[in-house]
């Protein structure tokens, strides 16, 4: 009986309600796991994802199936990005996809991508071009790697941006001479005068044509025209041979003094870089002019120097003569804005043979001469004077030349001179403001043929009366060019009205060379056109046609006493148009009150 009463209470044992041992634990907030962050035995409690990635990170799991050769890491939108390990030993490389999808595995050039090690090279780098913001930052590196350099547009006035430099061993092609120191001993039998367009050979650069004048059977001048010159260095010595008839003995001349480039450059290293002449033409910033002139000669660059610069470097030519299949001149361009020059200066700039200087417009683009330059001095001249030889395609164009009514300028000094300029040389499509009493332009003499030159759409603006300047100012234009043509087109002159000091007097003076006038027109200017040429009719005849008369005018035409008879034809269309009389006939004959209906030739 008592075995089965055991048996029943075990039975019991079995089937009663067992205790549930396992802890209990409250509802945990998301992102989270229970756990323990503390070593040892304790309670369990709610650790944050976030925190248990961090600490399975810092202690370098091993875990095989997620310690793998790459991690992939899903984008949101698309693509995926892939840490991987490298095939062999060394720094693992990170490879990021493109828009596609796939894996970068190049580069442009001269930058090169390695896709198996993520290295980036540039191989080529060191024969390549350097980009450099401006010349003042290229002058201040050592460019030693590199074999041409490029600057940056202008990010101040001037700064040399925009332009390419090539390295160089020898002398730079932007610098002219100075000064110099001449060598005549020992010359005789020289045959006296003077003698213009001699060439000097010898020394580094090109150019140099100037002057030498004999005395005494021997050398006592040697003077080369220096604005022509360019790429000579000190020391050059330069010889003028036998030029000189029956002369012997020592003739040279050795440069003393170059100008220092404002174009080209040496780096901090000794490197010489020469600055490139493009295509387009030079821009004069790329030389260091600034157009920053707005009213005030005191607070603007006097950028006389750096605008002689890039004349005289356009003009470097070849080895080769131009006729003989050589090159020489360039164009030389204006922006937008004022630059001042001259302050102080006693010598005029100067084009070159063969350099065109082209602006944005006779309004926008304005080189404007300081109030102290010298009034007895021209302002710019077309080629060099000195040689005395025809000097072909020196053009100013599409630009302003200014000059203060307040300063006066005396009646022989020009804003424009040339006594030489030929062939596509002259003015087109400019203004010119010659200031107080002075000449606008001047075309003399006409050494070197009988080609032509032009006056092509050219405005001469202002100039003080006769009354302000002390008596006759002379004209505002000037022509005595001997048998070369003159091509006159649409020229217009002008002077002041009466309340601000009166009209000028003269506008344009004949007195030599063959001229053809089509469209001229003047404004407060009394005599505007006043004809002269003595010697007959092989020196000098005038046509004139598209004609009118402005405010101020006497006579549209004045033949001056003693002009040769029958040089002066004038056609129509013409018109009065507020002058008096359209001819006024100095030479005896009848002025002429009315209009032309065909072509006539004045004579007494």
């Amino acid at each position: 009986m008592r075995k089965h009463l055991r048996a029943v209470l075990l039975l019991a044992l079995i089937f009663a309600p067992i205790q549930a041992f396992a802890q209990q634990f409250p509802t945990v907030p998301s992102g989270t796991v229970i756990g323990r962050t503390l070593s040892g035995t304790g309670p369990a409690q709610a650790v944050p994802f976030s925190q248990l990635l961090s600490t399975m990170l810092a202690s370098s799991p091993t875990i095989p199936t997620l310690n793998t050769s790459s991690i992939v890491f899903a984008g949101s939108t698309s693509g995926t990005a892939t840490l991987s390990a490298q095939a062999v030993a060394g720094t693992p490389t990170l490879k990021l996809p493109n828009t596609s999808g796939t894996l970068a595995s190049n580069a442009t050039l001269p930058v090169v991508l390695n896709a198996t090690t993520g290295n980036i090279s540039c191989p080529t780098c060191l024969t390549s071009t350097a980009v450099i913001q401006s010349r003042a930052t290229a002058t201040a590196l050592d460019l030693s790697a590199y074999t041409s350099v490029v600057t940056l547009g202008y990010t101040t006035a001037g700064d040399g941006g925009g332009a390419t430099f090539q390295k160089i061993a020898g002398n730079f092609k932007d610098t002219r001479i100075l000064a110099g120191s001449q060598t005549t001993n020992g010359t005789s039998g020289c045959t006296n005068g003077t003698y213009y367009g001699v060439a000097y050979d010898g020394g580094s650069g090109r150019g140099a044509i100037g002057v030498v004048g004999v005395a005494g059977g021997v050398v006592t001048q040697m003077i080369p025209g220096l604005p022509s010159t360019a790429g000579y260095a000190v020391g050059d010595v330069l010889s003028i041979g036998s030029t000189v008839p029956g002369c012997s003995g020592s003739k040279t001349y050795t440069v003393t003094s170059v100008s220092t480039p404002t174009g080209s450059f040496t780096d901090s290293a000794g490197n010489k870089w020469q600055i490139v002449f493009p295509a387009a033409g030079l821009d004069v910033r790329s030389m260091g002019v600034k157009f920053d002139w707005d009213g005030n000669d005191g607070s603007a660059t006097d950028n006389y120097t750096t605008l002689q610069n890039a004349l005289s470097f356009a003009y470097y030519k070849t080895a080769t003569g131009s006729d003989l299949g050589g090159a020489l001149g360039g164009q030389v361009l204006l922006t937008k804005g004022t630059a001042m020059v001259g302050c102080g200066a006693t010598s005029p700039i100067v084009s070159p043979y063969g350099v065109k200087v082209k602006g944005q417009g006779n309004y926008t683009s304005v080189i404007k001469f300081c109030d102290t330059f010298s009034t007895g001095v021209n302002q710019w001249e077309l080629c060099d004077s000195l040689t005395h030889l025809a000097c072909f395609g020196t053009l100013l164009e599409d630009f302003q030349i200014f000059n203060v009514v307040g300063i006066n300028g005396s009646s022989s000094r020009s804003v424009v001179y040339t006594n030489n300029a030929q062939h596509e040389s002259g003015m087109r499509r400019m203004a010119i403001y010659p200031g107080g009493c002075g000449r606008g332009a001047t075309y003399e003499t006409g050494y070197g043929g009988a080609t032509y030159i032009l006056l092509d759409s050219v405005e001469f603006k202002g100039g003080k009366s006769d009354a302000n300047c002390g008596g006759a100012n002379g004209a505002e234009v000037y022509i005595n060019y001997g048998t070369t043509q003159v091509i006159i087109n649409n020229l217009n002159l002008s002077g002041f009205s009466s309340g601000s000091g009166g009209p000028r007097a003269n506008g344009l003076a004949i007195d030599g060379g063959f001229v053809d006038i089509v469209g001229i027109h003047a404004e407060q200017v009394v005599n505007p056109v006043v004809i002269h040429i003595t010697g007959g009719l092989s020196a000098g005849q005038i046509r004139a046609r598209s004609v009118v008369g402005g405010v101020d005018c006497v006579g549209m035409f004045t033949l001056a006493s003693g002009n040769t008879a029958g040089n002066f034809m004038l056609s129509p269309p013409n018109a009065v148009n507020g002058c008096t009389r359209l001819v006024t006939n100095g030479q005896g004959g009848s002025n002429l009150t009315g209009p032309v209906v065909s072509d006539t030739i004045f004579n007494p």
